[in-house]
């Protein structure tokens, strides 16, 4: 990936929980060092690397102390976002058949609190993107639809862009600046395209 200009510095990476005895218990094939192996390894090829995951809560007899593990694995990474589930009951899995099974309400509530997290860490990331002053490439979507006298496109590593620009760009790659960074978007201002 570091070597080819045509692939985007973003990687989907799945890690479900952060406690290796769950993840024992969920068959997952790996533990968190070879996850965290793997983190290291894509870091140093692509210090700008994007780094997104899916996280999941409340999986039968999960413990508060394994869900405090998650939470620190969490802090610990650092991913840019999160697809975030609380677990869902479905037949015939052999984890709908385990005994303590969390409650909905327990499960909702560690949810809430992983996504505050999680949230908390990429308007960090976003922010201090923007503070640096540095452009980014940013492939044009088209008009926003949240302010259609904006734009909306996405960076390299897919996170999404809304920003002015004085004439039509869509289908178009532009150069763009951050001004400000929130947990979902970049807001930025045009710049050295001549828009």
């Amino acid at each position: 990936m570091a070597s080819l200009p045509h692939v985007c510095e973003q990687v989907h990476l799945p890690v479900q929980v952060g406690d290796d005895t769950l993840l024992k218990r969920m068959h997952r094939g790996y533990t968190l060092d070879e996850y965290r192996t793997i983190v290291q390894k894509l870091r140093a090829a692509m210090p700008e690397i994007v780094i997104t995951t899916d996280l999941m809560l409340g999986f039968p007899g999960e413990t508060e102390e394994q869900f405090q593990n998650t939470l620190s694995f969490v802090d610990e990474i650092r991913f840019d976002a999160a697809f975030m589930f609380a677990y869902s009951p479905r037949d015939p899995t052999q984890a709908a058949k385990l005994p303590d099974q969390i409650p909905q309400k327990e499960k909702i509530r560690r949810l809430e609190l992983l996504i505050e997290r999680v949230n908390n860490t990429t308007v960090e990331i976003n922010q201090a993107h923007a503070a640096e002053g540095k452009t980014f490439e940013v492939f044009v979507d088209g008009r926003s639809p949240k302010d259609p006298e904006q734009w909306q496109g996405q960076t390299r590593g897919g996170k999404t862009v809304h920003f002015y620009a004085g004439r039509a760009l869509t289908g178009q790659t532009v150069q763009v600046r951050p001004i400000s960074g929130t947990s979902g978007v970049f807001t930025r201002n045009c710049c050295n395209t001549g828009c």
